[in-house]
């Protein structure tokens, strides 16, 4: 999974804050991955304004981007996630959607 545009607070997933796509060399091969913890890939992906959730081939979910006044990525918090190193991969928690 590859995400690129405004990344003002880690909707990119990639660990900072860097806009990408917005300069040359920046796409394609230059463009990393996002982690989504270990052996782990995204079945799909709902992207909303300023945050991503993925159902992973395992048939959990993980947010991350602006943890919002609403709770927009479903962890009980207002965290954003994804904005800084060490963020995401096996440290991003699922969503808990019950049983």
């Amino acid at each position: 999974l590859k995400c690129w545009g405004s990344n003002g607070s880690g909707a990119l997933g990639l660990g900072d804050t860097n806009h990408r796509g917005d300069g040359p060399g920046e796409m394609g091969d230059a463009l990393p991955a996002i982690d989504l913890g270990s052996k782990l890939s995204a079945l799909k992906v709902a992207p909303g304004a300023n945050y991503v959730c993925a159902l992973l081939d395992n048939y959990k979910v993980k947010c991350w981007g602006v943890g919002g006044t609403q709770g927009a990525l479903g962890y009980g918090d207002m965290q954003h996630r994804g904005d800084q190193p060490g963020e995401m991969g096996d440290a991003l928690p699922f969503v808990d959607l019950g049983s």
